[in-house]
């Protein structure tokens, strides 16, 4: 399944070229031909709130572009839905080079659609990873040919999916904020960052076992884990599923974080542990086992080990095991450390 959808703009998202037409000279509008571009704008706003990547890559004047994604009274796509952009006149490949380094994703997690068949001919043979659909040449078949595409399909759409577009637009907000501040520490004071941590709560089974399926790189424990098995160990008195959901100044990370313990009278054991990349360098992972932790001395247990094994990729997960616990045992004498910057709100 893909990720992101990049755009063309000119004679793909609006009929005509805006640098030589001008913005009052191009065709979107509520009559043919203008009609058919405001369909198609509108399909690629249904994919985006489904939780697809939106992406520009034009050769254009940046000036006449942006006048008409933020002015045009009839352009259905706004700046804020874009999580990257290139509009220049660098060749098309080397634009999605640089957008799939600056959204950090995969070149085979992306779609590009462009009228010009020189462009698509260009993206095929420098960049095979990138699909590049024939569009078709009748802008009135650009709808139709988008909803026969079935590169984002899921069998199961969670909330953090249909949030996915709009959370790598805001982490463009993020990485503007870090600019400002003259040290981490600082710029993560700045964010107000709010954990919600919840406790054998089934409103998110979906997302947690998607968790399990698709995290590699901090996950203690590589074992996909089914929506049943999920309720199964919520209902079972010996298990806590926990998990966390992470929220700042520009918006709700989505549901980020989940543990399994096992609790019992002397010892409670992480079995798993997985946290999603895109909170990596926030502290979570201390805030959210420290919670776990403060539970487990509350209940008198004196003990709290994790258990790990080493794949290829998770070595983020390995490490944070080597700082936190000794051995994968961490002993319950004294309180946990939340970082400074994390406020906490446990839903028990």
């Amino acid at each position: 399944m893909k990720k992101c959808l990049v755009l063309d703009l000119d004679n793909t998202l609006w009929g005509g070229i805006v640098g030589e037409d001008g913005a009052d000279g191009i065709a979107l509008s509520l009559q043919p031909p203008g009609n058919s571009f405001v369909a198609f704008q509108q399909a690629i706003l249904d994919y985006y709130d489904r939780g697809v990547i939106l992406a520009i890559n034009s050769r254009n004047n940046p000036e006449d572009a942006w006048g008409v994604i933020r002015a045009h009274p009839n352009m259905i796509l706004k700046e804020h839905h874009f999580a990257a952009h290139r509009i220049n006149w660098q060749d098309k490949a080397e634009n999605l080079r640089e957008l799939a380094q600056e959204l950090n994703i995969g070149l085979d997690s992306m779609v590009f659609l462009d009228d010009d068949p020189t462009n698509r001919a260009l993206v095929r043979a420098v960049l095979p990873q990138v699909e590049v659909p024939e569009l078709p040449q009748d802008p009135r078949e650009y709808t139709r040919f988008l909803h026969s595409l079935n590169y984002f399909d899921a069998a199961v759409i969670t909330d953090e999916d249909k949030m996915r577009g709009n959370l790598y637009v805001t982490e463009r907000l993020r990485r503007e904020e870090e600019k400002r501040h003259t040290t981490k520490e600082e710029f993560l004071h700045s964010l107000g960052l709010t954990l919600h941590v919840y406790v054998d709560e089934d409103s998110c089974v979906a997302r947690l076992a998607q968790l399990t399926e698709k995290t590699n790189q901090f996950n203690t424990l590589k074992r996909p884990t089914s929506e049943e098995d999920v309720r199964r160990y919520i209902a079972d008195p010996h298990y806590r599923v926990y998990y966390g959901r992470l929220e700042d100044q520009f918006g709700d990370y989505g549901v980020v974080v989940y543990a399994l313990v096992r609790t019992g009278a002397q010892e409670w054991l992480v079995e798993s542990l997985l946290m999603s990349c895109r909170v990596f360098g926030r502290g979570v992972e201390h805030a959210f086992v420290g919670v776990i932790a403060a539970h487990a001395k509350s209940a008198g247990a004196h003990l709290l080990r994790v258990e790990v094994e080493e794949t290829a990729k998770n070595t983020p997960a390995r490490e944070f095991v080597a700082e936190y616990f000794v051995g994968a045992t961490r002993e319950l004498t004294e309180e946990s450390k939340i970082p400074a910057w994390i406020q906490l709100h446990e839903n028990i």
